[in-house]
């Protein structure tokens, strides 16, 4: 409950007419002012709602009015004229709310009284207002509103920083640094035709219909290929007739919570990996060592030793297999600027190659984590060495106009009958192989934010790429990074330096 509206009377007469108010008056409280220096200090003391200038022969009000304009430009203005003390353009061209021509011997406050419903209502019309720019300069939410043909009209401080603080980018590349610049400007000016199209058309929606659109989850990526999601809800603008003017959005960033979740999809995912290695990849290996152990103590054969061993070896590269699962699957919150070309080499160097050879293409930069990606490398280059042959040529290069790289080789290559398959846990043709290897693969691009395919390579072996069509970070090449000539290098056997 707020208090009684204040009333700055002006008037040769003030101190007379505030003190029969005062006497009489009901649900107002006026405050006297005499014309000159008394109004500035009056408006100065502060709570003041409104202001009365009752001029007369002696008082046009002009310097009244400047002192009320000089304090605030809202601030609402009652003009009272004796005859033409002042006129009614003159009391337009200095901004009065409100022009009323009197009598000298009309009763102040009972005229005073009529216009308390008048002081009320701007009263309440500009405490709205306050509020509502408090609002719109705090809330850390994009709040707007926007007319009938979708153009903002009042936004909060917070959509200029929503997409890169401390500005809205447009798609033209003009930067918005206040709210103020986004006035006028529809979703098309702003933001890209995909995004902008839904919008407007929620928009049209909201109008047309008068039905609120809750809850709409919007996917983005900035320039730096940084994926965002927003959610945001609509609902009609009226005015006080019940009229829609237009929109009222509100837009939050959930792209955190929205990382949570796949965070959350890949750990279910990948538990659900696990529990399929347990209870049948485990279980297989140890249901033949068990076996095998009650013939051993029977007759004590060697071969029953050995096929022991061998299931043991497989318990033990599977549990090692099931952990780096575990480990690589956490996504990556913290890349840094990588040469690919380095971590190929490196990762040729720890994997047992044979007579193979490596061929680096590439230039690249790439926006990673060294240590996993050099772990989906030898894992990539260990399944070519294991299929393709001891002499297998392996190449790494950039995909070209599509943003990523691949690891080629020229072995048999993958029938397009199982390439669906090949990254699925448990996945294996070698009967001593864990067939997590390539799963780890898919678990660490996944965890960059990277897409896995395999294809034929040019060679008819196979080709494994990985394409950034989340915008989780490979870079363009970088020069600097290059090692050699940055072109080609070949290395054969374990590629030791």
């Amino acid at each position: 409950m707020y208090d009684l509206p204040v009333a700055l009377y002006v008037g040769s007469d003030a101190a007379a007419v505030a003190d029969a108010w005062a006497e009489s008056g009901d649900g107002l409280t006026v405050r006297g002012a005499t014309p000159g220096s008394d109004v500035a200090e009056r408006l100065a003391e502060g709570g003041i709602d409104a202001v009365v200038c009752d001029c007369d022969g002696s008082f046009d009000g002009r310097a009244a009015v400047e002192a009320v304009r000089d304090h605030s430009a809202s601030l609402p203005v009652v003009a009272l004229s004796v005859g033409d003390a002042l006129s009614l353009a003159t009391a337009t061209d200095l901004g009065v709310e409100s022009y009323l021509q009197v009598d000298a011997d009309t009763d102040r406050v009972e005229l005073l009284a009529n216009l308390r419903s008048l002081i009320e209502r701007r009263r309440e019309t500009r405490l709205e207002s306050t509020m509502l720019a408090s609002l719109l300069e705090n809330v850390p939410l994009s709040v707007y509103f926007k007319d009938r043909r979708s153009r903002h009209v009042r936004v909060s401080d917070e959509m200029a920083r929503l997409t890169g603080p401390p500005y809205l980018e447009a798609p033209d590349g003009k930067r918005h640094h206040a709210p103020e610049d986004l006035v006028g400007k529809t979703d098309f000016d702003l933001y890209p035709p995909d995004l902008s199209e839904d919008a407007v058309a929620d928009d049209r929606h909201v109008v047309e219909t008068g039905e609120s659109v809750d809850g709409r989850v919007e996917h983005a990526h900035g320039d730096n290929l940084e994926e965002s999601y927003v959610t945001t809800s609509k609902a009609p603008w009226r005015d006080e007739h019940g009229a829609v003017l237009g929109v009222v959005g509100v837009t939050r960033d959930i792209t955190e919570r929205k990382r949570y979740e796949n965070q959350l999809e890949r750990q279910n995912e990948r538990l659900q990996r696990f529990a399929s290695v347990v209870s049948h990849d485990v279980r297989n290996p140890l249901e033949v060592a068990l076996g095998r152990l009650e013939f051993a103590r029977a007759d004590g054969d060697d071969e029953h030793f050995e096929a022991i061993e061998r299931s043991l070896h497989r318990i033990d590269a599977l549990i090692e297999d099931v952990l780096t699962l575990a480990r690589e699957g956490e996504a990556v919150s913290d890349p840094e600027p990588v040469d690919l070309g380095d971590v190929a080499r490196r990762a040729w160097t720890v994997v047992e190659t044979g007579d193979a050879t490596l061929t680096v293409e590439t230039d690249a930069t790439l926006l990673a984590d060294a240590s996993r990606l050099q772990q989906l490398l030898e894992n990539v280059v260990c399944n070519a060495v294991e299929h393709g042959g001891e002499d297998v040529t392996i190449t790494v290069g950039d995909l070209g106009e599509r943003q990523g790289f691949f690891v080629a080789d020229d072995g048999a290559g993958v029938p397009e009958a199982h390439r669906d398959s090949v990254f699925d846990a448990g996945y294996s043709t070698d009967d001593d192989g864990t067939g997590l290897g390539l799963s780890i693969v898919r678990t660490i691009a996944e965890a960059h934010g990277w897409e896995t395919d395999v294809t034929e390579s040019e060679s008819g072996g196979a080709r494994f790429e990985f394409g950034d069509v989340t915008g989780g970070g490979l870079g363009e090449g970088a020069d600097d990074g290059a090692t050699d000539d940055g072109a080609t290098d070949e290395r054969a056997g374990t590629g030791d330096d």
